[in-house]
């Protein structure tokens, strides 16, 4: 199964993979670590798929909870404040 690592440190949208025409991502886990408090969620494209969830500094998450993004669109971390976010993240990409 494909893995991409994250980076993340801008407030708002940050592209984690790109939007794939005729295809949908779904996510199999991931493992976030951010570097002080910050507020995420995961997006497909502008789409929320995941309520706010909020990282205390050094705090790591791990999840195995699957979901997918719309069909042709990029998958996106969404921060609340620019704090550095890192991590890596298991996907496949999946047919309509």
């Amino acid at each position: 199964m494909p893995s991409v690592a994250i980076a993340a440190a801008s407030s708002g949208d940050n592209q984690i993979l790109p939007a794939a025409p005729g295809k949908k991502y779904r996510v199999l886990g991931y493992t976030l670590v951010a570097s002080a408090a910050v507020a995420i969620k995961w997006r497909s494209n502008t789409n929320d798929r995941s309520g706010s969830m909020a990282l205390a500094a050094n705090q790591d998450l791990t999840s195995r909870v699957q979901f997918d993004t719309a069909s042709g669109e990029a998958l996106n971390l969404n921060l609340g404040t620019a704090v550095a976010v890192g991590g890596h993240l298991e996907y496949q990409r999946m047919p309509n």
